[in-house]
C-alpha cells in the first residue's frame, strides 16, 4: 500500500511539470490576443493596470524588462507658477482681438509672463515611469514562444519551450490587492534573478534628471527589492517622491541577495510581488508597511488571480458586442491582424478592436482619471507631458463610461475636478477678474492656467468649466442620483456660469460677446492669430451650461429669480450662423472666413453628444452641420485619415448623431486599420505616438452608432454602418435610468429588451424600414406608433424588462 501511494505522488508531480502549464491561454479569442514575438518596443508592450498601477511587458523569455507606472507620479519640474495676472491688460487684449489684430493679443499674455517671473513657456508635471523590473533567466533553445494578453482577466502570459521544458510567465496587476503579481513556473529547475532599476536615461537627458530627482536609489535587502526616489522640487500637498518593493517568493530552490538583485537557484516556481506608492512632502518612505502587505499575500496564484477577476471580469464582461465577425480573423496572430487591417475591412477586428479599447480603458482608470497615456509611459519626457488635455483628448477618453457601463470610473474625473476648485477660482480671478471657475487647457499635478505661446493662446480657452459641467450633469442623467445632483454636479455647474455672468459682455444688439475666444488650435481662414471673438464652441457651451443649470435648478428648488437670471442670459448668447456655402461657422463675428483643412471641429459640439435641440429643430443649421462636416471629411480623406486620432472620433459621433451611416462606416474603418500597436494599444497618429484617447472613444463610436439616447427619447441603430448586416450588443446604458439589455438587429426584425429603475414613458425612435412594433410578454406598452416620423411611445414599468420587437422591409 505504501508502494502505491509512493508511485502515485510521483506520477502526480510529473504529470504537473511535464504537462504543458496553460492549455489554452485565451478561451474566446475575440477578448484577447496572442503574438509569436516578443515587444520591440513599449508602443508593443503588454498593458497591465488595475487603475493605479501600470506595467508594460514586453515579453522576453530570457532577458525581460518590465516598466512599471503609478497614476501618481508627475515629476514635479518646478515649483508651480501661479497664472499671469492678464486682467491687468485685458482691456487692451479685447480691443486688439476687436481691431483684428489677435497676433499682437496673443503676445500679451507673453509680455506678463516674463514681468512676473516666468521661466520660459511652462508645462504641465510630466508623467514619468516609476522603474524598470528586469528578469533574467538562464538562456537556453526556444520553441513554441507564445505572449498573450486576456482582457477578461486582465492577464498576461509568456510562454515556451527550452531545451525540451515547458516555461510559463504569468502576470496581472489586481484590483482586489493592488499588487502586481508576477509568476514563473516550468517543468524543470531553472535559476532566475530578479532587479530594479531606472529607466534608462539618454545622454541628453542627464542634466534634467539630475535637475529633477533629488536621489535614486534601488537595493536588495534579503528577498526584497527596493527603489526609491524623492524629487528636488516639493511643495505641499503633492508628491515628494515614491517607493516600490518588490518581494520573491520561491516554492523550492535557494533564495539569496546578490549585489541589487535577488537570485533564486534551482526552483520551478517563484514569485514576485510589487507594490508602488507615492508620498507626499512631509511624510517619509513606508517601506516598512509596503513589505508588511507584501508578506500578508498568499501564494496561491489561482485565489489571487480569482479575487482581481471578480472585479476586473465583472466590469469588463458587462458589455457584449457581436458583429458576426469571422472566427479565423479572430484568431490571428496581433501583429497578422494589424496588416490583414491595413487592406481589409473585418467585423471580427472590430469586435477585437472595441474589446481591446474596453480594457485599456478600464485599466487605465481607478484612483486617477486617464491621462494621454492612460495609466502607462516609458519616457521621461512624454509627449505633451503626457497630461490631461481638457479641450479635447480627456472628453474623448471618458466618453465611453457612462454608455458602456462603467458609470462609477467616472469618480476619479469628479474626484480630479473637486480637488482643484482652488486652482480654478484662482484662474477666473487672475486672468479675467471674475467670479466663478476656469479650466486651464492642460493640467496634471496643480490646476493653475499657465501653458500658453504666442500661437496656442490658451489663456483665451474659456469652455474648459462649461465642458467639463456637461458630464457632471450627464451622471445624473444616467443614474438619477439626486444626492450627486445638488451635492457635486449643480455647485460646480453653478460655479461655471458665474464665470460667464462676470465674463460676457453685450453688444449694441443686446447679444453676448465672448472676447477673447478660442476654437481649439484653428484660426480663421482669414485671420493668423487663433486669438479671436465668440467662437461657436464657446457659445454652444454656455448654451448647454445654462439649459442644464435651469433644468436642475428647478429640480432642485431654485429660487425663481436665480432661474429668472440664467434664462435672460440663455436669450441673449448670439445665434448660430452658416456661412456663405451654408456650411456652420466656426466664430459668430463678422469678417472671419472658414478654414476647414484642420483636424478640430471644435464648432460641431453641439452635434457631439446630446444633440443640440437649436440645431436639431433648424434645418438651415441642421444642414450647415452637414456641410461642415463633409468639408473636414474631405481633409480626413485627402490624408487617409490624417492625425489626432480623438478628431477622427468626433468626427464619427457628429456623423453618428446625423443618421451617416456610410460616414460612420467610413472613419469605422480609417479608425480600425491605422491607430493600433502590435499589442492592441491605441495611437495617436496613423501607425504611431502611443495614445489612449481613442481605447476611450472606439467604444463610444460603435455605441453612437447603435444606440442614442437623451432626457424623454432613445433612438435604434441611428447610423449602424451597412456593414454590419447582423449583429447584437448588450449591457450598454442609455440617460433616462435604462439598462439596455440587449438590441439585436438582422435584416428582417430588430428586438430591444429595455430595463428601467422608474416607471416612465419614453420616445422610441427607429429605423425608416421598420413597418411594425409589438411587445413580446405582458410588460411595457406601445402607444402612438408613427411610421411617417418612425417614432413610438413607450410604457416602461419600473424593473421590470420589456422586450419590443420591430419588423423591418
Amino acid at each position: 500500500m505504501f508502494e502505491i501511494k509512493y508511485l502515485i505522488r510521483i506520477f502526480v508531480v510529473l504529470l504537473f511539470y511535464v504537462s504543458p502549464l496553460k492549455a489554452q491561454i485565451l478561451t474566446d479569442y475575440g477578448k484577447g490576443y496572442e503574438s509569436w514575438l516578443p515587444a520591440a518596443t513599449p508602443d508593443d508592450a503588454m498593458l497591465l493596470g488595475n487603475g493605479e498601477m501600470g506595467a508594460m511587458v514586453f515579453g522576453h523569455p530570457h532577458n525581460e524588462t518590465i516598466i512599471v507606472n503609478h497614476s501618481d507620479i508627475y515629476l514635479p519640474t518646478g515649483l508651480p507658477v501661479k497664472p499671469i495676472t492678464q486682467t491687468k491688460r485685458l482691456d487692451e487684449i479685447k480691443k486688439l482681438i476687436l481691431n483684428g489684430n489677435g497676433t499682437d493679443a496673443a503676445k500679451i499674455p507673453i509680455e506678463i509672463s516674463k514681468e512676473e517671473g516666468y521661466k520660459g513657456q511652462a508645462w504641465s508635471d510630466p508623467y514619468v515611469p516609476a522603474f524598470d523590473i528586469h528578469i533574467n533567466l538562464t538562456p537556453g533553445n526556444i520553441e513554441k514562444y507564445k505572449r498573450a494578453l486576456n482582457f477578461e482577466t486582465g492577464e498576461a502570459v509568456v510562454s515556451w519551450i527550452q531545451n525540451g521544458n515547458n516555461f510559463e510567465r504569468t502576470q496581472f496587476i489586481s484590483r482586489a490587492d493592488g499588487v502586481f503579481v508576477i509568476r514563473i513556473k516550468s517543468s524543470a529547475p531553472f535559476d532566475v534573478q530578479f532587479d530594479f532599476d531606472r529607466r534608462p536615461v539618454a545622454w541628453n537627458e542627464w542634466d534634467y534628471v539630475n535637475s529633477n530627482y533629488k536621489n535614486t536609489k534601488f537595493f536588495a535587502q534579503s528577498s526584497f527589492l527596493n527603489f526609491q526616489t524623492e524629487f528636488v522640487h516639493q511643495w505641499q500637498g503633492n508628491i515628494a517622491g515614491y517607493e516600490g518593493v518588490g518581494k520573491v517568493i520561491a516554492k523550492d530552490g535557494v533564495v539569496t541577495e546578490t549585489g541589487n538583485a535577488v537570485f533564486v537557484k534551482n526552483t520551478r516556481e517563484v514569485f514576485l510581488f510589487v507594490k508602488v506608492e507615492a508620498h507626499k512632502m512631509g511624510e517619509s518612505f513606508g517601506t516598512e508597511a509596503l513589505k508588511k502587505k507584501l508578506n500578508a499575500l498568499s501564494t496561491d496564484y489561482n485565489l489571487l488571480l480569482d479575487a482581481h477577476k471578480k472585479i476586473h471580469s465583472e466590469m469588463f464582461n458587462r458589455v457584449s458586442l457581436n458583429l458576426n465577425g469571422d472566427e479565423n480573423d479572430k484568431k490571428l496572430d496581433s501583429e497578422v491582424m494589424r496588416q490583414e487591417a491595413k487592406k481589409r475591412s473585418s467585423a471580427a477586428f472590430v469586435e477585437k478592436q472595441f474589446y481591446a479599447a474596453r480594457y485599456n480603458i478600464l485599466s487605465a482608470t481607478g484612483k486617477n482619471v486617464p491621462h494621454l497615456q492612460g495609466i502607462w509611459g516609458s519616457s521621461l519626457t512624454p509627449p505633451w507631458s503626457s497630461d490631461y488635455t481638457h479641450d479635447g483628448n480627456l472628453p474623448v477618453a471618458i466618453s465611453s463610461f457612462l454608455c458602456s457601463n462603467m458609470p462609477e470610473l467616472m469618480s476619479s474625473f469628479f474626484d480630479y475636478h473637486d480637488a482643484r476648485m482652488n486652482y480654478y477660482r484662482d484662474n477666473a480671478t487672475k486672468l479675467y477678474g471674475c467670479r466663478g471657475i476656469m479650466l486651464p487647457s492642460h493640467s496634471s499635478s496643480h490646476g493653475w492656467n499657465v501653458h500658453f505661446d504666442p500661437i496656442w493662446c490658451l489663456t483665451f480657452w474659456t469652455g474648459g468649466a462649461a465642458w467639463t459641467a456637461h458630464f457632471y450633469y450627464d451622471y445624473f442623467l444616467y443614474t438619477n442620483d439626486i444626492d450627486f445632483l445638488e451635492k457635486r454636479a449643480y455647485p460646480f455647474m453653478k460655479e461655471a456660469a458665474l464665470f460667464y455672468e462676470d465674463f460676457m459682455t453685450l453688444d449694441k444688439n443686446g447679444k453676448y460677446v465672448f472676447n477673447p475666444s478660442y476654437s481649439p488650435e484653428n484660426n480663421p481662414a482669414n485671420n493668423p492669430s487663433q486669438a479671436t471673438v465668440n467662437a461657436t464652441m464657446d457659445v454652444v457651451l454656455a448654451k448647454e451650461l445654462l439649459h442644464n443649470l435651469i433644468h436642475s435648478g428647478k429640480i432642485l428648488k431654485e429660487n425663481s429669480a436665480q432661474i429668472t437670471k440664467w434664462q435672460n442670459m440663455l436669450a441673449k448668447l448670439p445665434n448660430y450662423e452658416v456661412d456663405s456655402t451654408g456650411a456652420l461657422r466656426e466664430w459668430l463675428w463678422p469678417g472671419y472666413t472658414e478654414n476647414h483643412h484642420h483636424r478640430h471641429l471644435s464648432h460641431l459640439y453641439g452635434m457631439y453628444d446630446i444633440i443640440d435641440p437649436d440645431i436639431a429643430a433648424n434645418p438651415v443649421l441642421w444642414n450647415g452641420v452637414k456641410k461642415a462636416l463633409d468639408e473636414r471629411m474631405k481633409v480626413r480623406r485627402a490624408e487617409n485619415g490624417g492625425i489626432m486620432v480623438f478628431g477622427m472620433v468626433q468626427l464619427a459621433w457628429v456623423a453618428a448623431n446625423l443618421g451617416d451611416a456610410e460616414m460612420v462606416q467610413d472613419i469605422v474603418q480609417w479608425l480600425s486599420a491605422q491607430y493600433w500597436s502590435n499589442s492592441m494599444a491605441t495611437f495617436h497618429d496613423p501607425n504611431g505616438l502611443f495614445n489612449m484617447d481613442l481605447s476611450g472613444g472606439f467604444q463610444t463610436v460603435i455605441i453612437r452608432s447603435l444606440l442614442y439616447s437623451e432626457p424623454g427619447l432613445v433612438s435604434v441603430l441611428p447610423a449602424k454602418p451597412p456593414m454590419w448586416e447582423s449583429g447584437s450588443i448588450a449591457g450598454i446604458k442609455a440617460r433616462n435610468q435604462l439598462n439596455v439589455n440587449e438590441l439585436i438587429w438582422n435584416r428582417s426584425e430588430i428586438t430591444i429588451s429595455l430595463k428601467s429603475e422608474i416607471k416612465q414613458r419614453i420616445t422610441l425612435k427607429f429605423p425608416t424600414n421598420v413597418t411594425s412594433i409589438s411587445v413580446a410578454g405582458k410588460n411595457g406598452k406601445v402607444r402612438g406608433f408613427d411610421k411617417n416620423k418612425s417614432t413610438a411611445i413607450i410604457e416602461i414599468p419600473a424593473n421590470t424588462e420589456v422586450n419590443l420587437n420591430m419588423l423591418t422591409q
